[in-house]
């Protein structure tokens, strides 16, 4: 019999290490998973933004300056909005929450009431009981409340700064990204590969742009209609309608169950008006608009397009959810360039 022969011992090693180094990686990736999810976002608006930048270019401009154009355009626009619609929408919100005392002045009369349900049956001993044990327990649910408060001071300082570093790993993005391009075709070692990446970032920016067209479409619409409805709060109801319409698949009903909602403050005929005006809404999105502004920018199926929604918002939440679907038309992009050889015809023999 042969003897055993066993690897060397620097292959143990180099699989340790190798073992070690992935491990190591992930864990760092888990750990830094919201500064990941930035970059993502940055690299996906840098995407999107990327058909207006190469219009600029494609003109012999430099693209240090149609950067400059678009973000400057782009910045106009946002403050625009926000002083048309987002203005409106928290001096509405502010409205809604000084319209609350009397809604609970109206709620007290009620109770103090003893000729009605609710009077009788807060006049109950248990129930009264209750009432005391609540009290007591006041002043810790206060202290509690302002700590409550506070964390949610430092959430929005947070989401400001999220914003911040988004907008500007974005212009950083835009500027690299032909250079990443290449970059990434040299790695690969094959050259057709930046024309593969080329248009699946197209798929990506075409998507980003026909999602900002159909979401102002809808709260725009939504506005419109609620102005003529006399629905409460216009302005912040469109806001959240044209939000929500990022979401695939069930934003959009998210939207009208929000409007719905308010619309019912007002009258049964407001509430019904507005259903009807939700799917008059959705047919004209559904079968005119969206097939126009995405003609080109995906081919996903609407199966495909479900399943998308579903896995992404699995993974990430609502981003993964909102990014879901350009990623897997670009993936498409480059899954047909890999398997392009399969499904060729074959030349007769």
């Amino acid at each position: 019999m042969g003897e055993t022969t066993h690897p060397p011992f620097w292959r143990y090693a180099v699989i340790t290490a190798i073992v070690l180094l992935t491990g190591g990686v992930a864990y760092l990736a888990v750990q830094a998973i919201g500064v990941l999810i930035l970059i993502f976002l940055s690299f996906l608006l840098a995407a999107g933004l990327e058909p207006l930048v190469s219009l600029f270019t494609r003109h012999g401009m430099r693209r240090g300056l149609a950067v400059t154009i678009v973000c400057v355009s782009l910045t106009v626009i946002v403050l625009g909005l926000a002083a048309v619609g987002l203005a409106p929408a928290v001096r509405q919100f502010a409205q809604l929450l000084e319209s609350l005392p009397d809604t609970l002045t109206k709620l007290g009369d009620q109770v103090s009431d003893e000729n009605n349900a609710i009077g009788q049956f807060v006049r109950r001993e248990d129930v009264q009981e209750g009432l005391k044990k609540a009290l007591t327990a006041l002043p810790d649910a206060l202290s509690s409340s302002f700590g409550f408060l506070i964390g949610l001071l430092g959430k929005i300082g947070a989401g400001v700064f999220s914003v911040m570093t988004i907008a500007a790993l974005t212009v950083y993005f835009m500027m690299a990204l032909p250079r990443i391009v290449d970059g990434v075709a040299r790695l690969l070692g094959n050259p057709e590969w930046a024309g593969v990446m080329r248009e699946a970032l197209g798929k990506i920016g075409g998507y980003v742009s026909g999602q900002i067209v159909i979401c102002a479409a809808a709260g725009g619409c939504a506005y419109v209609f609620f102005l003529v409805a006399r629905v409460p709060y216009p302005a912040l109801l469109a806001l959240g309608v044209a939000a929500l319409d990022l979401v695939p698949q069930v934003g959009a009903t998210l939207g009208a169950i929000l409007g719905v909602g308010m619309a019912l403050t007002v009258s049964l005929t407001t509430a019904i008006a507005t259903v009807a005006f939700f799917c008059a809404y959705q047919l004209f999105e559904n079968y005119l608009l969206a097939p126009r502004v995405f003609a080109t920018a995906t081919s996903l199926t609407p199966l495909s397009a479900f399943a998308a929604a579903l896995v992404g918002g699995a993974a990430a939440g609502l981003v993964g959810a909102v990014a879901a679907l350009p990623v897997t038309a670009a993936l498409q992009v480059v899954v047909r360039y890999v398997f392009a050889s399969r499904f060729a015809p074959k030349d007769a023999s």
